[in-house]
């Protein structure tokens, strides 16, 4: 019998655009979400790879900006599929979630519904 492989799901969710919260707190808030939701991906049984998870502790986000994006799409590349955290409503003010879709995209990953399966583009 074969290894079987789960694939790897890069998890988008807001940072920068979490509104009405200090930027004391948007670390920890951004975290919290960033958590709850790879929890889900992994439960449906995925790999989930968040870029606020993975660079939230190694990049100082308000002088490391643009780097962090482009970290986060470089994560993104070695990605299977992509879920958006569409749900939370700062979720559509998210300038980091909107490149990251774009570039997603670009190149032809395809996003995950966890509550409807593939969206196929």
């Amino acid at each position: 019998m074969g290894k079987t492989t789960m694939r790897m799901v890069y998890v988008a969710t807001p940072y920068a655009g979490l509104s009405g919260v200090s930027e004391t707190n948007r670390p920890s808030l951004a975290r919290y979400i960033a958590k709850n939701v790879c929890a889900r991906v992994r439960e449906a049984g995925y790999i989930p790879r968040s870029p606020v998870l993975a660079f939230s502790d190694i990049f100082d986000e308000q002088k490391d900006r643009e780097c962090v994006l482009d970290a986060g799409l470089e994560l993104l590349s070695y990605c299977s599929y992509v879920y958006f955290y569409d749900l939370h409503p700062d979720a559509f003010n998210s300038e980091g979630m909107r490149k990251e879709r774009e570039y997603a995209r670009e190149l032809g990953i395809s996003e995950l519904d966890l509550d409807g399966g593939l969206w196929i583009d």
